[in-house]
């Protein structure tokens, strides 16, 4: 193909030649190529293809990702929309293939296939809620939901082996306090404030420095994991989704992502994730939530110990310096938020604070935020 020629219109990294459009040196998923690759798999057959009530819905964001569903089924096929993407996903795919025969299968979408050729991975659609929306849906089943959460953790971080799958490299936010010329020119004017934030702050940089260099891939992990990464079935069963970072890595990175969330939460929207009848004082709201967060870590943490290490013993599930990897999820959920902002939100600021807080007063910070009693050596 020239991009010379009257007919092609160059655009980034994207081909549009007559009706064909091409992204990383491949036709681009569209809907009529999504029912095709699920019929050429036997996912779908000839009857359902024509099926009236088939549809697809467009649910893309960094990669293509279309979901296609018929009555009760549904199922998610992908593609990378750029050299990168793509190779997260055939790393994704590749995640798929190495757990779909472990003890942690069943807390994975169903996987159906991965076209090397065309680079599309077809999974099911899992027909579920997000974490945050199941708690404010059912508070009853709050301490469950968080106990299943635990549990399937614990399996993921005990499979045998690693796959042949590449190590999980410690995240790039435990060197924003480092940046490169080149990672630069990606922050927002906001990111840069957090960014000379880290660097003003002896607390926040020892903390990600310590973070990085206590990094070991010992387990399989997600990489990625918190609220958005996680869907509960109808039954309970948690189900986790989006392995593009999966592979090889620290189990601490996991366990934090899903433990300060919660805080995450609790400060960015309050009356969502506390929800109270008439009028209450802020000191009430927050001591209210404060307890939903604690709740949440016994049953969730108690769960992951309990399966781990065969007791309810932190010790033995070999967490060191939990608190301070909380710390270092805080700062990495702070600098998310200012993603193309020019001023950092009110509660990015704070999220530094309490995770400097974690790194100078862990213990402190493990009895006020999750009710736990931790000694991990405060100044």
């Amino acid at each position: 193909m020239n991009a010379d020629s009257p007919d092609v219109v160059v655009r980034a990294d994207r081909l549009t030649a007559e009706k064909s459009v091409f992204t990383a040196g491949r036709p681009v998923l569209d809907e009529v190529t999504a029912v095709r690759v699920l019929a050429a798999h036997g996912v779908l057959d000839p009857e359902q293809v024509l099926d009236p009530r088939l549809t697809v819905v467009d649910e893309s964001r960094r990669c293509r990702c279309l979901i296609v569903r018929l009555a009760d089924a549904g199922w998610v096929v992908k593609q990378g929309t750029s050299a990168e993407t793509q190779e997260t996903l055939d790393r994704e795919a590749e995640v798929y293939r190495v757990l779909r025969g472990s003890s942690f299968a069943p807390y994975l979408p169903r996987f159906s296939a991965f076209d090397d050729h065309t680079g599309l991975l077809v999974t099911e659609f899992v027909d579920g809620q997000a974490p945050r929306d199941a708690h404010i849906a059912d508070p009853a089943r709050r301490p469950a939901t968080a106990v299943g959460i635990g549990a399937a953790l614990a399996r993921l971080h005990t499979v045998d082996g690693d796959g042949g799958l590449p190590v999980q490299q410690p995240p790039p936010i435990l060197r924003c306090g480092h940046p490169t010329l080149d990672s630069i020119e990606f922050h927002s004017p906001a990111s840069l404030e957090v960014v000379r934030t880290i660097q003003s702050s002896p607390a926040l940089s020892e903390l990600l420095d310590g973070v990085h260099d206590q990094w070991t891939a010992d387990a399989m992990g997600h990489g990625d994991l918190r609220g958005d990464n996680i869907l509960i079935r109808p039954s309970g069963e948690p189900v986790f989704i989006d392995w593009e970072m999966g592979g090889p890595g620290d189990r601490r990175w996991d366990i934090a992502g899903l433990l300060t969330e919660r805080i995450v939460w609790w400060l960015t929207d309050p009356d969502a994730w506390v929800p109270m009848e008439g009028q209450v004082t802020a000191n009430a709201a927050a001591a209210e939530g404060l307890r939903e967060i604690r709740g949440f870590a016994h049953a969730f943490l108690g769960s992951y110990v309990v399966t781990y290490a065969g007791e309810l013993d932190l010790a033995k599930a070999g967490l060191t310096d939990l608190m301070r990897w909380c710390g270092a999820r805080l700062v990495q959920f702070a600098v998310e938020q200012t993603h193309q902002r020019s001023v950092p939100l009110a509660t990015s600021r704070q999220l530094l604070q309490m995770a400097a807080n974690f790194h100078t007063t862990p213990g402190v910070a493990a009895r006020t935020f999750f009710g736990l009693a931790i000694d991990d050596g405060d100044r």
